[in-house]
């Protein structure tokens, strides 16, 4: 860090956030920038002129559900359905979690007070089911409840699509899985389809609100740390969708699951998965990814690979087969044994340390 607070080393904090994570103490600080709610190169003066504004820009717009009166509310039927989403979806939010649990516990208020709030900064999306996932982590890791709402508007910057009525990012993103895995894995891929599962509608979960139900709650702080990173690649949570599908194909099918049972065996694995290991495979698909030969465009624009040797897409699939024919014969079996960068505890956030004092 400069003189002036400016954070130095960008890439490098990052590369080291990835490969071990934060220790939590760093997490309040650090989230602030991974998320964009701090610039990375803005001076301690202007981040606490930055937080000064924002601070009563939100409580001007928390004023503003605050204020309605049951009057009002009674002929704002978007105002009480969201409020009564938000009420529901509150109450059974990470309840075993010592910040959220119990009755009128302040934990849960500021979640409420959060979402609703949220409605006012965007009415035309309000409150949908799910967004309570999201916000439930960095509340806890915040600690406060306006630098809460400013990191949440930021993480729903990025996740807008997936909440939006016609849920375009979701479609989009099931739609570029389902490149990723043929790719990697064309027999696989096949199979789920003789299954009526190739739309990999099984993953909607993992993808509408990032894992959140599937790790436990301190794995998912490390898991979206790394993702906020941007490292090793653009849309690396569809990478961490195919490692946890690789980790369960022989399973699906040995077994010769069809779609219930694959439907049922992806639903019970929440909990179950080992976020290190499967943060050490998604890297490794990655690496492989980057070194092959010729990478179908489509992938590569979906990775955000520059790859001089990209193969343009076809109708007839014949160009993607010669790219993938450059590549192992398949993407998975060289990944069998994943690379060790994606564990351990860095030792290289002191800067962000340095922003806390």
């Amino acid at each position: 860090m400069d003189s002036d607070g400016r954070i130095l080393n960008v890439d490098y904090i990052k590369q080291s956030i990835f490969k071990g994570g934060l220790c939590h103490t760093l997490r309040k600080e650090a989230w602030k920038f991974l998320l964009g709610y701090f610039p990375w190169n803005s001076t301690k003066e202007e981040r606490a002129n930055l937080q000064k504004m924002k601070t009563d820009e939100y409580f001007r717009m928390k004023l503003q559900w605050k204020s309605v009166s049951e009057e009002q509310e009674k002929r704002n039927s978007r105002l009480r359905d969201y409020r009564s989403l938000i009420e529901k979806d509150v109450n059974r939010t990470d309840r075993t979690n010592k910040f959220y649990e119990g009755e009128d516990n302040p934990g849960l208020i500021l979640l409420h007070d959060i979402l609703m709030t949220y409605c006012m900064y965007d009415f035309d999306l309000g409150y949908v089911q799910g967004m309570s996932d999201l916000l439930s982590p960095v509340l806890y890791v915040m600690e406060n409840e306006v630098d809460a709402f400013w990191c949440f508007v930021s993480y729903m910057e990025q996740m807008h699509e997936n909440f939006e009525e016609q849920m375009q990012g979701m479609k989009t993103q099931l739609i570029q899985l389902s490149t990723l895995l043929r790719l990697l894995d064309s027999g696989f891929c096949s199979y789920l389809e003789s299954q009526d599962s190739g739309y990999l509608y099984f993953c909607f979960r993992w993808l509408l609100i990032r894992f959140k139900r599937e790790f436990s709650f301190q794995d998912i702080l490390r898991l979206w740390e790394v993702m906020w990173t941007e490292l090793p690649c653009q849309n690396f949570h569809l990478l961490l969708c195919c490692a946890i599908l690789e980790s369960e194909k022989q399973q699906i099918m040995d077994k010769h699951y069809g779609f219930n049972e694959i439907l049922k065996h992806i639903n019970e694995l929440s909990m179950k998965i080992d976020v290190e290991y499967i943060l050490c495979k998604a890297e490794a698909i990655s690496m492989q990814m980057m070194n092959c030969k010729e990478l179908p465009q489509a992938v590569s624009e979906i990775l955000g690979i520059e790859n001089s040797s990209v193969t343009p897409d076809s109708d007839n699939g014949e160009d993607e087969s010669a790219a993938v024919l450059s590549c192992p014969t398949s993407l998975y079996q060289s990944v069998s044994t994943p690379v060790t960068a994606a564990n351990g505890t860095t030792d290289s956030t002191q800067q962000m340390s340095e922003t806390q004092s």
